[in-house]
């Protein structure tokens, strides 16, 4: 199976604890993990959900199927014009543009059936599944950032040190996971 479309993925899967969004809602958590420990566990984590193996599922044999299509009718088993050039004359030669709008018409149906950002969602949702119960099963829990919370982290540039120490000392805080712990089965 092609992987054309795993590698954008990665950002999308990683954990809050490897990789928050700018305004994330929700993190993960245990309660007095350490830093280490913590941001070893974001990486396995996500390296789980990374390298799940999604070949089998229906959404990513809907893009297979789909992209065998398009490259038959790309490779000239479709409606591909048949014109060789200016040398063609009489009714074929005029017939070329019914031809481009017939294969065009063809290619974009394909990938309309595909419901491709449908597909996409499906596929990241198995793969931040995945992550998340690899989470749940080393102990951590979800919580949701309250306003202050989500604006401070606002304020904390991307892939910070700073970003990261606030965001460990929310998901090691046992009172944090408590008060702000989402009920959730991955």
């Amino acid at each position: 199976m092609r992987r054309l479309f795993v590698i954008p993925l990665v950002v999308l899967v990683l954990p809050a604890p490897a990789i928050s969004a700018p305004a994330a809602e929700e993190s993960w958590g245990k309660a007095g993990v350490s830093l280490a420990q913590y941001r070893q566990d974001a990486v396995d984590c996500a390296l789980e959900g990374h390298y799940l193996d999604i070949s089998k599922t229906e959404d990513a044999k809907v893009f297979v199927n789909a992209s065998r299509q398009l490259d038959a009718v790309t490779s000239g088993g479709g409606v591909a014009p048949s014109v060789t050039g200016a040398s063609a004359t009489g009714p074929a030669a005029n017939d070329a543009p019914d031809q481009l709008v017939r294969y065009a018409n063809t290619q974009q149906h394909i990938v309309e059936n595909v419901r491709p950002q449908m597909r996409f969602r499906n596929i990241k949702k198995t793969l931040v599944t995945k992550a998340e119960q690899c989470l749940a099963g080393r102990g951590y829990s979800k919580f949701r950032l309250t306003d202050e919370q989500r604006h401070q982290l606002r304020k904390l540039k991307f892939g910070s040190d700073q970003r990261r120490a606030y965001l460990y000392n929310l998901a090691s805080n046992p009172a944090v996971l408590q008060g702000q712990g989402i009920s959730a089965n991955p």
